[in-house]
């Protein structure tokens, strides 16, 4: 029996040196743990307005239509001259229907991907029943991530635009031409 108390005084002794340097370090970590992180998270909030023309092909069917690919050119803050791609869906219940689908800018080596927010405030809305005629674009496209000093972006953009359709029937495609402007707020962090 000594010889365990033995044991477990000798065995205690380094555990709890550990334990108190353990406490004692940790006294000390976050200062220097903040300092590091405020480094590290540096953020920037940047306005984003950017402006684009382009191509729309659009594929038709009975419910639905598929913007099959979105592709333009343009410029927007923090990127410059860029370019903007996207593909996207919408339920074609009536004139006026909501729209989902994904996207990206590319501009100055980097790129920011963006993902339009389906809801009843996103929608795309035909001026007449029966094609040929305009429709517009409204709505919200999240920042969801960037690669290069984009990185970790986020943020809300709004979507404005409108394009021309000359068929909704069923089974037919086509490529139109759109204008857009994207604008609002862009997260950076460094």
């Amino acid at each position: 029996m000594t010889s365990f108390r033995q044991f477990l005084r000798v065995g205690l002794a380094p555990v709890a040196a550990l334990s108190l340097t353990g406490v004692a370090s940790g006294v000390l970590a976050p200062a220097a743990h903040a300092a590091s992180v405020a480094h590290v998270l540096k953020v920037t909030k940047v306005p984003f307005k950017g402006t684009y023309t382009g191509t729309i092909a659009m594929l038709w069917d009975a419910n639905s239509v598929s913007a099959t690919a979105v592709r333009g050119t343009g410029t927007g803050t923090l990127v410059g001259k860029s370019t903007v791609v996207g593909s996207g869906t919408a339920v074609t219940s009536s004139t006026c229907d909501p729209l989902s689908g994904t996207g990206s800018i590319t501009g100055a080596g980097s790129k920011l991907m963006l993902k339009v927010v389906s809801s009843s405030a996103t929608k795309a809305c035909a001026a007449a029943e029966s094609a040929p005629t305009t429709v517009t674009v409204t709505g919200v496209a999240q920042v969801t991530g960037g690669v290069g000093k984009y990185k970790g972006a986020s943020g809300t953009l709004k979507i404005n635009g409108s394009f021309q359709i000359q068929s909704n029937k069923a089974g037919s495609s086509e490529t139109d031409t759109f204008k857009a402007t994207l604008s609002g707020v862009i997260t950076i962090r460094k």
